[in-house]
């Protein structure tokens, strides 16, 4: 089982103004398309270490469906960064070992977007049961990878790539992560491909759980940034 971070998901209420506001803190964004439910659509900020974050927002906000990866419920708290992603090499393996040792696991499902120049990507992702969001959902490209994700831009920022991710959790959702990705018993120190993870302990008062900010690299040093969770999802760079 070879897992590694493929992106990261930030939900935004209006894609063009979040994109915006992206260029505006010197990011390099390009449109993604629309998914194969259409239900939402996508625009990316792809780096060179081969990760991306994925703005994305849903294409009828009177609509109450929601896509498989339960999206929805986080319109009506804010939005924000609220999902992470890991590339898989092989997700039938992956997903059968997850059921083994204990997950709840919904797929793998195929999926797909119609990028803007009517091209259409396939996928397959898989997704752990959980009333929180700390786990990530899993995904492996049934079409060339570099179809879904556009080269990696010169961002007039320097960011590189994504180094570290921050989660909110508790002990128990920690320990699952460490399972999850098949890590010693430090849960101190878990990777999942060159990006380091990290937890921040989440008191018993607090509704949300999951990614709350995220470490870039930046030209050879690394810059902590965080994302409110307020509609379109302002970053902050701290």
């Amino acid at each position: 089982m070879s897992l590694s971070l493929d992106h990261l998901v930030i939900l935004v209420e209006d894609l063009e103004t979040a994109a915006r506001r992206y260029e505006e803190l010197g990011f390099v964004v390009t449109p993604g398309g629309e998914h194969a439910d259409g239900l939402t659509r996508n625009a990316l900020i792809p780096f060179s270490d081969g990760t991306y974050l994925e703005l994305v927002a849903f294409t009828d906000p009177k609509d109450t469906r929601d896509n498989i990866w339960g999206w929805r419920y986080f319109v009506d708290t804010g939005g924000g960064l609220i999902d992470h992603c890991l590339n898989s090499e092989d997700l039938d393996a992956d997903a059968r070992r997850l059921r083994e040792v204990g997950f709840h696991v919904d797929g793998p499902d195929e999926g797909g977007r119609t990028l803007p120049d009517g091209a259409c990507i396939r996928w397959s992702s898989a997704r752990i049961r959980q009333e929180r969001r700390v786990l990530p959902f899993l995904i492996q490209d049934l079409t060339p990878r570099s179809s879904r994700i556009p080269t990696a831009a010169h961002h007039p920022n320097g960011a590189q790539g994504i180094s570290e991710l921050k989660i909110s959790a508790n002990t128990s959702d920690i320990n699952d992560y460490a399972k999850l990705i098949q890590s010693p018993n430090d849960t101190s120190s878990l990777k999942v491909g060159r990006c380091s993870v990290g937890f921040e302990p989440k008191s018993d008062s607090e509704t949300r759980s999951g990614p709350v900010a995220a470490g870039l690299l930046m030209e050879g040093s690394k810059r902590t940034w965080s994302l409110t969770h307020l509609p379109n999802a302002s970053p902050r760079f701290r």
